[in-house]
C-alpha cells in the first residue's frame, strides 16, 4: 500500500527503490564546480522502462543501467533523460523493460555548481590572518536539497546505505558521516600513487597543529549561556548556473553511449586543474559504509580545518569525539568538546540504544543558514552555536551552545536512527530534540535554571505563534517541497517540545522515557508517524496517549483557561476556549476542546487530586484553603490562565512577600500570561502593569528576563503614542530596573555565579536604555576608557550593555566608535553584541549607513537578520527599515533565492512590529502580485501580528495612560 496515496504529496513513483549508493565526488574550489558519478543499487517493484528520481540544478551527463538478474551482465544506456524543474525530478528512459523482483545498478555521471545559497552542495569561505581567502565545500540537505548534490530518492522514508568517496586536494581535510577507511594519492591524472589505509582514524593530513594536550581527556566543566534564534544565509548569485542542457530534453550526447571519459574516472579537466592552469595534487578519501539512513542526513565537507578530540569514557564501545574549527580556533572549541561525550553517554543511557557510529564530529561552517544540522556523525554548526572563548566571550552565549549541542546529538537517535515517515511529522524530530536537549542541559548544568529559561523563551515563542489564525497544527500536511521549510518554526520546535514536556509530566518522567525506549528499539533504522510514538507511550503507561494528545497535535491553536471563584475562593470553576491574540474569537472558531492538565496547587480536596483535568468546556474543583492557589504549576501545560481580578491582587501580594508557592517558573509564566491576555483583551493592560510593580525586589535572573520582555513589548507596541506617554513608560521601566542596577553595580564580584553575572548585564542594560542617569554616565565613562585602550574598563560580559547605552544616548561619534569595535572583536558573540548595539541608533543618516552595511561584504549574508531585527526593535528606525526592504526587494530576493527561511525572517523583521491598519494595508499591497509562495506563512503571520497590535493599541492606550498618570509617571 502506498502511504502517500490520497495525500496530494509530490512524491516519487514506487516502481523502483534504492538500497545502496556508491557516490564519488570531485569538488573544484577554484572553478566552484563539482563532478560526480554514483552507482545506485535498485530493487525493481513493478514492470517499468522509466526510472524517476530527484535531481535539482544538476547536469546529468549520462545514465546506464545494469540488470543483475540475468546470468550474464546486461547493460543499457538511457535513451532519454527528461528533467522536471518544478517537481525537481529527472526521468531516465530505457529500451528494455525491468521486471519486478529483480535488482539492477544505475550508474549516473553528473556535474553541478558549488552554489552560494547555503543549501545542497555549496561553498563557504574564510580569510586567514594574512587576508588570503580560503574556500570550503560543504553540505546542507535538510529538507530536500540532497538532490542538488547527487541524483537520488530524496524522501525521508526512502532509506539506503551510502559509500562516499571524495577526491580533493591533498592539503585539505575531507569529512563525511563515517570514518575514513582509506586514502590514496591520485596525482594529477587519476592514477593511484600510494595507499595509506587508515581504518577508523582521520588521515594524518587532517590532524592539523593541535597540541597533544588537546586530544585526550574532556576539558574541565565550564559553566555559562546564548541568545536564541540565530538563522542566517549566503547570497545566491548562481541561481542561473544550471546549464542550459537541464532546461529541456537532454542533448544527443546524453541519449546514447557514455563517452569514455565519463565511464569511470573524472575527465582530466576535472582532476584538480586550478584557475591559472597549474595542477593541484589530489587524494581520494574513502569512508566506511553508513547505516541505513535518509538522504537529508548525508554530509560531506572539504576545507582547511583543525580539530581537538576526546573519547567517551562510560560507554562499552568508546566513541571518538572531535570538534573541527577553522585554523587557529581550537581553544574556542574546548567547551563544546566537554559537552559532546556527556551528551552521547547520557542519551545512550536515556534511550537504551547504543550510538551506532564509531565517531561524532562537530564542525563550524562560516556561512550557514540555520543554527546547526544533525547530519549523522558529522554535525554542522554556525560558529556562534559552537565556539566559546573563556577569556573574551559573553557568558550569556554559553547555555545555548550547550543546548544546541545536546539538541543535535539527541537527533542522532530521534530523527536519524528513527526518522519521521514524511515531513508532516517533522515535529517528531524537532519537538522531541528540543525537549530532550533542554532535559540534558538541566542535568549537566543544574545551576543554570534551564527549564525556567525555556518557559521564558521557547515556550513563549510557541504560544505567541500559535495564538495566530495563520498558525498551523504541530502535525501539518506538507505536499510540495516549497512548503516544507516554512514549518521549521516555533510550532514544530517549541510547541512540539512544550507538548512533550506536558505529556512527560502527566505520565511521569520515568514512564515516559520507558515508552521512548520502546519506540526507539522497535523502529530503529525505520520510519514512523505520530501514532507510532503514541502506541509506544501507551504500552509503557497503560494510558490512551493518543486520546490525550491528538487535540494538541492535530488542532491549530491552544486554550485559555478562565478561572471563576465563589465568594470565599474555595470553589473554582474552570472554562476553556481557544486563545487568539487578536481577541476577536468567533463562535465558529471556538469549537476546539483540549484535555487540559490544570496543575492546581495546592491540590483540590474533593478526591480529584490526580484527575484535575479539564476535558469538557468547564469543570469545578474545591480547595482546602480558599484563595491560596495557583494554576498550571511550573507551567507544564500549554495554555494561558486568566485569573479573576481578585486573584491577581492576591498573587501580587504573594509575589511581594516572596510566597514560596510561586516558584521562578510560575512567576515567569504568570508575567507572560498577563502580557498575552492584555494583548487579546481578556484583561486590561493596567492589570499587567500593576503586577509588574510587584517585582521591584525580584532576585532571579530568569524572572527579570520575563519582566524586561513585557516592558519592551509595551514600549514597542505603544511607540506611536504621544511623547509624554512614551516618556512615562520609560520612567516606569527605569524605576523597575534602577534599584537592581544600583545594587549589582558594574564590577564583577567574587560571589558572582552564572545567574548573577547575567542579571547584572540585563538590569544595567535596561536601566541605562530607560535613561537612568547614573547608569548612562558610568557607561559613557567606561566606554571612553575602553576605546582609549583600557580593556579592563569593560569585561566581556558588560561590553554589549555599555555599547547599547552609549549608542542609544550618544552622538554620531559614539556610533562610529562602536562601529570600529565590531570588526576588532575577537569573539563571534562580541561582534554580534556590537551589531545589536549599533541598531539602537536614533539618527536617520546612521540608520541608512547601517542598512547599507547589512548587505555589504563586511557582514556575512547569514548575519543580516541580526542587523534588521535590531532596527525593527528600534521604534525610530523600523519605518526606514521597511522602506529599505521595499526599495531593495529585488536585490534581497536574488541574494537569498536559495534561503527562503532567511528571507521569511527578513520579512518578519521588516513588518512584524507595526501597530496600525494603515501599515498592514501597505504591506499587503506591496506583496500583492509578487511571487512569494515560499514565504507565504511568514507574510500572513506578520500581517496578523500588525492587526492584533493595532487592536491592542486602540483598545488599551487610554487605559495605560490613566494608569501611568495615577502612579505619577505622567503629569
Amino acid at each position: 500500500m502506498d502511504p502517500h496515496a490520497g495525500t496530494g504529496r509530490v512524491v516519487l513513483p514506487t516502481n523502483v527503490r534504492p538500497t545502496h549508493y556508491d557516490l564519488t565526488l570531485t569538488p573544484d574550489l577554484t572553478t566552484f564546480n563539482f563532478y560526480g558519478h554514483v552507482l545506485i543499487n535498485l530493487d525493481i517493484n513493478k514492470p517499468t522502462t522509466a526510472i524517476t528520481l530527484n535531481s535539482n540544478q544538476l547536469d546529468l551527463i549520462s545514465a546506464k543501467l545494469t540488470n543483475l538478474a540475468l546470468k550474464t551482465e546486461s547493460s543499457q544506456n538511457a535513451t532519454d533523460i527528461t528533467l522536471d524543474k518544478v517537481n525537481e525530478t529527472a526521468t531516465l528512459t530505457f529500451a528494455d523493460e525491468l521486471q519486478p523482483g529483480s535488482t539492477a545498478v544505475l550508474h549516473i555521471v553528473f556535474k553541478g555548481v558549488l552554489n552560494e545559497s547555503m543549501n545542497g552542495f555549496y561553498r563557504s569561505s574564510f580569510k586567514d590572518d594574512a587576508g588570503k581567502t580560503h574556500y570550503i565545500a560543504t553540505t546542507q540537505f535538510e529538507a530536500t536539497d540532497a538532490r542538488k548534490a547527487f541524483p537520488c530518492w530524496d524522501e525521508p522514508a526512502i532509506k539506503a546505505t551510502f559509500d562516499v568517496t571524495l577526491r580533493v586536494p591533498t592539503d585539505l581535510v575531507a569529512l563525511s558521516n563515517m570514518n575514513v577507511i582509506s586514502e590514496k594519492d591520485v596525482g594529477h591524472g587519476g592514477k593511484v600513487k600510494g595507499d595509506s589505509t587508515q581504518k577508523g582514524d582521520v588521515p594524518s593530513t587532517q590532524k592539523g597543529d593541535v597540541p597533544s594536550a588537546q586530544k585526550g581527556d574532556v576539558p574541565s566543566a565550564q559553566k555559562g549561556d546564548v541568545p536564541s534564534a540565530q538563522k542566517g544565509d549566503v547570497p545566491s548569485t548562481q541561481k542561473g548556473d544550471v546549464p542550459s542542457t537541464q532546461k529541456g530534453d537532454v542533448p544527443s550526447t546524453q541519449k546514447g553511449d557514455v563517452p569514455s571519459t565519463q565511464k569511470g574516472d573524472v575527465p582530466s579537466t576535472q582532476k584538480g586543474d586550478t584557475a591559472d592552469g597549474s595542477l593541484r595534487l589530489l587524494k581520494e578519501v574513502k569512508f566506511a559504509t553508513t547505516p541505513v539512513m535518509s538522504t537529508y542526513l548525508v554530509a560531506f565537507i572539504v576545507g582547511k580545518f583543525e580539530y581537538i578530540e576526546t573519547v567517551t569514557k562510560n560507554l562499552p564501545k568508546p566513541i571518538t569525539c572531535r570538534v573541527y574549527v577553522l585554523p587557529g580556533k581550537t581553544e574556542e572549541a574546548e567547551f563544546a568538546l566537554s559537552v559532546t561525550p556527556l551528551a552521547l553517554e547520557y542519551f545512550t543511557e536515556l534511550f537504551g540504544v547504543a550510538y551506532p557510529l564509531p565517531k561524532m564530529d562537530l564542525i563550524t561552517i562560516p556561512d550557514f543558514e540555520s543554527g546547526a544540522m544533525e547530519n549523522w556523525g558529522l554535525v554542522t554548526y554556525r560558529a556562534i552555536r559552537l565556539l566559546f572563548n573563556e577569556k573574551t566571550s559573553d557568558l550569556s552565549y554559553k547555555r545555548h551552545i550547550a543546548y544546541t549541542i545536546c539538541h543535535e546529538i539527541a537527533h542522532q537517535w530521534f530523527g536519524n536512527l528513527v526518522t519521521m515517515d514524511w515531513w508532516d511529522y517533522l515535529w517528531l524530530n524537532e519537538g522531541f530534540a528540543t525537549w530532550v536537549g533542554n532535559l540534558a542541559v538541566s542535568k549537566f548544568f543544574p545551576e543554570w535554571d534551564n527549564w525556567s529559561y525555556f518557559i521564558a523563551d521557547g515556550f513563549q515563542m510557541g504560544l505567541a505563534l500559535d495564538g495566530l489564525r495563520s498558525s498551523h497544527p504541530i502535525e501539518v500536511p506538507c505536499k510540495h517541497p516549497h512548503e516544507i521549510h516554512q514549518i521549521f518554526d516555533a510550532i514544530s520546535y517549541y510547541k512540539g517540545a512544550s507538548c512533550i514536556r506536558m505529556l512527560s509530566s502527566y505520565l511521569g518522567l520515568d514512564v515516559f522515557l520507558e515508552g521512548i525506549r520502546i519506540y526507539i528499539k522497535k523502529h530503529a533504522y525505520k520510519n514512523t508517524s505520530t501514532e507510532d510514538l503514541w502506541a509506544a507511550l501507551s504500552e509503557a503507561s497503560g494510558v490512551n496517549v493518543g486520546q490525550f494528545m491528538n487535540a494538541w497535535i492535530k488542532q491549530v491553536g491552544y486554550p485559555v483557561v478562565d478561572v471563576e471563584e465563589d465568594a470565599d475562593a474555595s470553589t473554582l470553576t474552570f472554562k476553556q476556549s481557544r486563545y487568539l491574540s487578536s481577541g476577536d474569537l468567533s463562535a465558529d472558531e471556538n469549537t476546539s476542546r483540549w484535555t487540559i492538565p490544570l496543575g492546581i496547587e495546592p491540590a483540590p480536596t474533593d478526591g480529584k487530586e490526580k484527575s484535575a483535568m479539564l476535558t469538557d468546556e468547564s469543570a469545578t474543583f474545591k480547595l482546602e484553603k480558599g484563595g491560596h492557589y495557583k494554576v498550571n504549576s511550573k507551567y507544564n501545560g500549554f495554555f494561558r490562565t486568566a485569573y479573576p481580578a481578585a486573584a491577581l491582587i492576591r498573587i501580587s501580594q504573594s509575589i511581594k512577600s516572596k510566597d514560596p508557592l510561586f516558584t521562578s517558573d510560575d512567576r515567569v509564566g504568570l508575567l507572560a500570561d498577563l502580557g498575552a491576555l492584555s494583548k487579546s483583551g481578556h484583561i486590561k493592560t493596567s492589570s499587567l502593569l500593576e503586577l509588574l510593580e510587584s517585582f521591584e525586589d525580584e532576585d532571579q535572573y530568569v524572572v527579570w528576563v520575563a519582566i524586561a520582555e513585557r516592558i519592551n513589548v509595551l514600549s514597542s507596541v505603544f511607540y506611536q503614542q504621544p511623547e509624554d506617554f512614551q516618556q512615562a513608560l520609560q520612567k516606569f521601566q527605569c524605576k523597575l530596573f534602577s534599584k537592581a542596577a544600583a545594587r549589582l553595580g558594574w564590577e564583577t564580584q567574587a560571589s558572582d555565579d552564572y545567574r548573577s553575572t547575567l542579571l547584572r548585564k540585563l538590569v544595567i542594560t535596561n536601566a541605562g536604555c530607560a535613561g537612568d542617569e547614573a547608569v548612562v554616565k558610568e557607561a559613557q565613562k567606561r566606554f571612553a576608557s575602553y576605546v582609549g585602550g583600557d580593556i579592563k574598563a569593560l569585561n566581556q560580559n558588560m561590553q554589549s550593555a555599555a555599547f547599547e547605552v552609549v549608542v542609544l544616548h550618544g552622538e554620531e561619534a559614539d556610533f562610529e566608535k562602536v562601529l570600529k569595535c565590531w570588526p576588532d572583536a575577537t569573539a563571534t558573540d562580541q561582534k554580534l553584541g556590537a551589531i545589536g548595539a549599533l541598531a539602537t541608533v536614533r539618527h536617520p543618516a546612521l540608520v541608512q549607513k547601517l542598512l547599507k552595511l547589512a548587505v555589504s561584504e563586511e557582514v556575512r549574508p547569514q548575519d543580516i537578520t541580526y542587523v534588521l531585527a535590531g532596527l525593527s526593535r528600534n521604534p525610530t528606525s523600523r519605518h526606514a527599515l521597511w522602506d529599505y526592504i521595499k526599495e531593495n526587494w529585488v536585490m534581497l530576493t536574488e541574494r537569498y533565492v536559495g534561503s527562503m527561511a532567511l528571507l521569511g525572517n527578513i520579512v518578519k523583521a521588516g513588518v512584524g512590529r507595526f501597530t496600525s491598519e494603515e501599515m498592514a494595508k501597505d504591506c499587503e499591497e506591496f506583496f500583492e502580485g509578487k511571487k512569494v509562495d515560499d514565504i507565504s506563512r511568514p507574510i500572513a503571520q506578520s500581517l496578523e501580528v500588525i492587526r492584533s497590535n493595532a487592536k491592542w493599541v486602540a483598545r488599551d492606550a487610554e487605559d495605560v495612560r490613566e494608569w501611568l498618570s495615577s502612579k505619577g509617571y505622567l503629569a
